[in-house]
Formats: C-alpha cells, sequence, structure tokens
C-alpha cells in the first residue's frame, strides 16, 4: 500500500505542476499535459481516500474521545499549521505565485480550506468521524456502502453545496467506505497476483478506465466511481508489480503526507528559475517541477525524521495512531 501512496502522490505533484503552469500560460488548453492531468485526475485522489479506509477497522474499540484525538493530532494540527505557511509562503513569493495571498479566505479556514491540496486534510477528518461513527453503530456492510453511495449520487448533484468541502467530502467517502469495509477482500486479491499478472492487470485496468472515460465523459451523468474504480484498481496491481522491482514508491508513499503538504513550497521555484534562464519549454517545467516538489520535500521529511523534529507534519503521539493515513 506505501507503494500505491507512492505511485499516486507523484501523480498528485504532476496535476499541481501541470495546472500551475497552465494557470501561468505556460501550457495551453488541450495541450498534451493538461490531457494526461486529466486523465490523472479521474482516479489519484479517490485512490488516497480508498488507501486510508484500508485501515479504518483498525480504530474500532477505540473510545470516540481518543480517535477524535488522533485524528486532530495527524489531521487537523498539519491543515491548521500548513494554512499559515502557505500563506507566509506566498505572501514572501506573491510576484512569482498564480494568485495573490487572500488572508480573509485563511481566516475562515475551519469552514473552507485556503487553497493548494488542504482541502483532502479537512474532507478527510469529515469522513474518517462519519465511517467510524457508522461502524460503532453495527450497521451492516451492505448498508453503509449503499448509504455511501447515496451522499455521493446526492453530492455529485451539490445537495450539500451551502458547505462546499462538506459536498467534496460526501463526493468522496464512498472511496473510504469501499476499503474500509473490504480491506480483508482487496488486500487477499492482491497478495492472489504474481509480478508479471499484477501488471498486466493493473495496465488493463487503466486501459478499461481510459476506454470508458472516452466513451462516457460526455455525458452529464454521475460517473466518477464508473471511471475512479477500475483507475484504483489498476494503480494498486502496478504498485504491486513494480514493488518487485524498486523500494522507490514504497518509499515515497511512507512519506506521502510530508511530500503532499511541502510539494506546494518547492514545486514553483524551477518555474521562476527556468524562467530567468530563458527555458520555456514545457517539458523542462514540468519534469524540474515534479523533481523539485518531490525530491527537496522528501528531504525536508527525512531531515526532520533524523532530527527528531516531527512538528513540521504532525503533532506527536506516544504510539501511532490506528487507521492513521500518511
Amino acid at each position: 500500500m506505501d507503494g500505491c501512496k507512492g505511485l499516486a502522490i507523484v501523480l498528485v505533484v504532476y496535476g499541481h505542476v501541470a495546472g500551475g503552469l497552465e494557470a501561468a500560460g505556460s501550457l495551453k488548453e488541450g495541450s498534451l499535459f493538461i490531457t494526461l492531468r486529466s486523465w490523472v485526475y479521474l482516479f489519484h485522489m479517490p485512490a488516497f481516500f480508498l488507501l486510508s479506509g484500508l485501515f479504518a477497522q483498525r480504530a474500532i474499540g477505540r473510545p470516540w474521545l481518543a480517535f477524535i484525538d488522533g485524528k486532530v493530532r495527524t489531521l487537523v494540527y498539519p491543515y491548521i499549521l500548513w494554512t499559515g505557511i502557505y500563506l507566509s509562503a506566498q505572501t514572501l513569493m506573491a510576484r512569482f505565485a498564480n494568485n495573490p495571498p487572500d488572508i480573509a479566505k485563511a481566516e475562515r479556514l475551519l469552514w473552507e480550506p485556503y487553497g493548494y491540496g488542504l482541502w483532502f486534510l479537512y474532507c478527510l477528518f469529515l469522513i474518517s468521524l462519519l465511517f467510524h461513527g457508522l461502524l460503532l453503530a453495527r450497521l451492516p456492510k451492505p448498508v453503509i456502502l449503499l448509504g455511501a453511495l447515496g451522499l455521493h449520487l446526492a453530492a455529485w448533484h451539490n445537495v450539500f453545496g451551502i458547505w462546499p468541502i462538506f459536498n467534496t467530502a460526501m463526493l468522496n467517502f464512498v472511496f473510504y467506505a469501499m476499503g474500509g469495509l473490504y480491506a480483508k477482500r482487496i488486500f487477499a486479491l492482491v497478495e492472489k497476483l504474481g509480478t508479471t499478472a499484477a501488471i498486466v492487470a493493473g495496465i488493463l485496468l487503466l486501459g478499461l478506465m481510459t476506454g470508458l472515460y472516452l466513451a462516457l465523459g460526455g455525458f452529464a451523468l454521475p460517473l466518477a466511481l464508473v471511471f475512479a474504480v477500475p483507475g484504483i484498481a489498476g494503480l494498486i496491481l502496478l504498485a504491486k508489480g513494480v514493488g518487485r522491482f524498486t523500494s522507490l514508491a514504497s518509499v515515497l508513499g511512507l512519506y506521502s503526507l510530508e511530500i503532499y503538504l511541502a510539494h506546494p513550497l518547492f514545486s514553483i521555484a524551477p518555474r521562476a528559475i527556468l524562467g530567468r534562464m530563458g527555458i520555456h519549454a514545457p517539458l523542462a517545467g514540468i519534469i524540474a517541477g515534479v523533481l523539485a516538489g518531490i525530491v527537496v520535500s522528501l528531504a525536508l521529511a527525512v531531515c526532520c525524521q533524523k532530527l527528531k523534529f516531527p512538528w513540521l507534519f504532525r503533532w506527536p503521539m506516544n504510539r501511532q495512531p490506528e487507521g492513521q493515513t500518511r
């Protein structure tokens, strides 16, 4: 699963770098890089929600206060801290950023996230609380899954639009629920496949997702699940196959939270540096931005670990909480 998170975090960084270059005018709509970004967005964040849900049942039996305390330390704390970090960085690097700093929006952080990727932490906090409550209520798995599907369809139609971030959370709750309800079955299916079979099946599933999107993407129907599920499955199987040859994806997955939080600070720098050097080739901007976002963020995370300074990314705990996503 660390390998899958590693592949997914690379896609996240790519998506943000390509989006930043598009906003800056370096990439035009319809270009290959923007098309690839749209393809990535079909499944990469739903994959993170499902992967987070895979370990949710470990928290069963924990008292509510202990459960909430763990989520506050691992999700709410970095959410608030990095809101301040993003705002400060945006203020210092205003002439290089696509969007000016917005103090008024930052002050509304308890109601709406302040840009970048902080929406994921907010949604994951809401989703994990809801799912934990449903498990404690001992509802049958089919009932929870049907309820999650109903919330997904309602959110698709913007039923919860009065609170946009809650609407987004309910749109993604079904993926977390799938992972939480059927973790044992998912792990068992993945373990049965050998390396070659996993790689081939992963490629075929990603191809299926692509074909479905090309065939059905133009319809105004709630088809996010139809596209995302084969994409997530393909990513998991590719991670299983790739993990046989290298541990790099697993290393990136182990530090996926740190990379997720820190990469917006570093992936923007190459754009300014390349611009000063007179280099405006989109491919150079993509490669430099992705490498900087991943490598520098990873180095920062490792340094914090070596220095025993966890506070930059999470409030330290005596033990790692069950159901925690990294």
